[in-house]
């Protein structure tokens, strides 16, 4: 790889996130070279439908344990429903649909009914003691999706942009098993309405889960290109804008990081373009 082409790259994002109105933070990973840029990669945002990612590793862990069953259906109590993104509280009449097509509709729809339904299913304190096993050690998860009083309590879904990349590239890389990696990323690969996604050209595929609150936002995803792929998350918080000009920042951060790295892995390591 280029040294000046990734220092190049480096000094585009801080200068977006020196300059976004409020705190942004972007952790980026090579999967070809492990190269990495961190930008406040540590930091704590919160995760807003991101941390659905970890609900869905945890839901298929449980499922693959024998411990809950993914073909059972799940009728909705109607005194359960909750707003924010979804369907199923727009929907009507009874609503039964199976714990697989619940978790499909967290992450697709990012539908927060069907995720506290997951989220139930997976356990909030045995997904915290998954991603203890997985080491990470800031990504928490304390409440359940729209319960604006646990968030006044500081009971925030919490995590950093280094430790979604690290989530992303375990799955990645077939843990915490290949079975469950497999069925979380193809979930992660179907069409939503994300923020990367929005950078990429249609035919780059991407897994990936976003996520907005009040003034906060992020996005993480692995990226397929054909020889290489990488890994991005991109958090904010504190925004002093509105939703979307943060939108905006995601977008134009990843669409600067994929023209890079879409050149990297077009290229020979001397800078000239030789694959298709």
């Amino acid at each position: 790889m280029s040294n000046l082409l990734w220092q190049r790259l480096q000094q585009q994002l801080e200068q977006k996130v020196n300059s976004f109105p409020g705190v942004a933070g972007i952790a980026l990973k090579d999967m070809g070279n492990g190269d990495l840029i961190t930008i406040n990669a540590d930091e704590l945002f919160p995760t807003a439908s991101t941390i659905k990612i970890h609900i869905l590793v945890q839901l298929f862990m449980r499922a693959a344990a024998g411990e809950v069953d993914l073909d059972q259906p799940i009728a909705v109590d109607p005194t359960k429903l909750v707003g924010g993104s979804g369907v199923i509280s727009y929907l009507e009449g009874p609503i039964e649909l199976s714990l697989l097509n619940m978790a499909n509709l967290m992450v697709i729809a990012s539908d927060n009914t069907a995720t506290n339904i997951c989220l139930e299913q997976a356990g909030i304190e045995q997904t915290n003691e998954l991603l203890r096993q997985l080491g990470l050690t800031q990504t928490v998860v304390r409440r359940k999706m729209m319960d604006h009083l646990a968030a006044v309590r500081e009971m925030e879904n919490v995590s950093t942009p280094a430790e979604l990349v690290t989530m992303l590239e375990l799955l990645h890389n077939g843990e915490p098993t290949p079975e469950v990696a497999e069925q979380t990323i193809a979930i992660l690969k179907k069409p939503k309405g994300g923020f990367i996604d929005k950078a990429l050209p249609e035919e780059t595929p991407c897994a990936n889960k976003p996520g907005w609150v009040d003034r906060a936002m992020c996005d993480a995803a692995i990226v397929y290109l054909p020889r290489s792929p990488y890994i991005l998350a991109i958090m904010t918080k504190y925004g002093l804008c509105d939703r979307v000009e943060q939108e905006n920042f995601i977008v134009s951060c990843a669409q600067i990081i994929h023209e890079t790295m879409a050149a990297l892995d077009r290229s020979n390591q001397f800078g000239r373009s030789v694959y298709e």
